[in-house]
């Protein structure tokens, strides 16, 4: 429902079993109403005692007692959802009407298996993608006809692709299948529209696409702080960094306790070049979720790009802790106890180019150890290779960390244009130099 600010599950959770006042609750997540209640499960049915609270009174302004077959758990959300609506005099656009009528029964085993599948994805690490993927067939074994558990595989193999897993031409067909399915299945589902985009940006450069798809997700789904999050960096690339700025934050406060979330939102803030802010967000993000892979990186890449290679360091090592290999780390070790941060760099993108001889490696990690390590010839080489196999993280590569060591490369500036970054965004970096 576009007219109402509504904190995501994930943030709200945060709270269960709190003693918490709900005034201060509420101040903290920034809401004027709660609603809480209670849920009761037997058998086959489901019961849910719903209240709307006004936050700074106490003040009840709704109540009311739902039952209905587990397997109408779909409808009995909605029937919730247009109570309060009414409740509190929100006008429905007539698509949200439409999609809150559009509610089609649910497997319980399945939805339930499709909401574990979730909380391990989000994690972003290979044995989470793997535990997420699990679950997610899981809820096709219980209803193969289930968009949403489709919806689940795509976004595990867009995740193993991201996060180097599996090369992209082993992921995008497996994307793409799970994709159609699910769209065959339901075309309205807003988290089908989220996966598209996420394959069209990141798996095919396709910024007009990807774009499209954002916005339909977001139209589905106007509370959605994972499309908002993920737009948010797409719109860097296309160079509308206010506006990126603008939905980032916005995502962090549907889902202010979201560590991927403030990790994202770091990402965008670090592209406008507002880097205490973007480390503050890294380290609220590592509090929540101290391995969290993308917080780890964005400081380690911060840190290098301020020229605190010291800070760098640190989290250059934590962050890979986080790929699970012992060498790569003793690698590190061993360099810096040669020569430092940069002898660290140096031998982690050599062991890295060297494994990637025997399995697959993605080519921007190698091409960033070695640009970290001051071998521009290395880095670029392997950003080469990036470009050639479509690596999904090579759209950062207009990251200002990269671009501020790259920009006078006219190897750089080519990969920019074969990657078909708008020019204005092109033009703005060249005329940095030229300036």
């Amino acid at each position: 429902i576009g007219a109402l600010k509504v904190i995501s599950r994930s943030s709200t959770m945060s709270y269960k079993g709190t003693r918490k006042p709900l005034a201060r609750i509420a101040r903290e997540l920034k809401v004027e109403a709660v609603v809480e209640g209670s849920v009761l499960r037997e058998g086959d049915r489901v019961g849910i005692t719903a209240q709307l609270i006004e936050a700074a009174t106490g003040q009840s302004l709704w109540a009311d007692r739902y039952e209905k077959n587990l397997t109408s758990i779909l409808s009995l959300q909605s029937e919730v959802a247009q109570a309060i609506a009414r409740e509190i005099q929100v006008t429905l656009t007539p698509g949200e009407q439409a999609l809150l009528a559009r509610t089609r029964e649910v497997n319980p085993e399945a939805y339930e298996a499709y909401l574990k599948g979730l909380s391990h994805f989000y994690k972003l690490i290979s044995p989470e993608l793997e535990k997420a993927k699990q679950y997610f067939e899981e809820a096709l074994e219980k209803d193969p006809e289930f968009a949403l558990a489709h919806v689940g595989i795509a976004l595990v193999w867009i995740g193993f692709r991201q996060m180097g897993a599996v090369p992209p031409s082993e992921a995008g067909p497996k994307v793409k299948a799970a994709l159609d399915r699910a769209f065959d299945l339901d075309d309205s589902v807003p988290e089908a529209y989220f996966a598209l985009a996420g394959d069209k940006t990141w798996g095919e450069w396709d910024w007009e696409a990807g774009e499209a798809a954002f916005l339909r997700a977001i139209e589905l789904k106007p509370n959605y702080p994972d499309a908002i999050v993920y737009y948010s960096n797409l719109l860097c690339y296309l160079g509308r960094v206010d506006e990126a700025v603008e939905l980032a934050e916005r995502a962090t406060q549907l889902d202010p306790f979201n560590p991927l979330f403030q990790s994202i939102c770091a990402c965008t803030l670090a592209f406008s070049k507002r880097f205490e802010e973007a480390i503050t967000r890294c380290r609220n993000a590592l509090k929540a979720s101290p391995e969290d892979p993308v917080a780890l990186s964005s400081l380690w890449e911060i840190h290098h790009n301020l020229g605190n290679y010291e800070e760098a360091g640190k989290f250059a090592k934590a962050a890979l802790v986080t790929f699970g290999s012992t060498q790569v780390v003793d690698a590190y070790d061993q360099g810096y106890a040669e020569g430092g941060y940069k002898g660290a760099m140096k031998r982690v993108a050599d062991l890295m180019a060297e494994f990637s001889r025997e399995t697959f490696v993605l080519p921007f990690w190698i091409a960033e150890t070695y640009l970290f390590a001051g071998d521009k010839e290395r880095a670029l080489e392997w950003f080469e290779k990036g470009y050639e196999i479509q690596s999904p993280m090579m759209p950062y590569i207009i990251w200002p960390v990269y671009e501020s060591l790259l920009r006078d490369e006219s190897r750089y500036q080519d990969i920019l244009r074969k990657m078909d970054f708008p020019d204005r965004v092109i033009t703005t970096l060249i005329g940095n130099l030229e300036n």
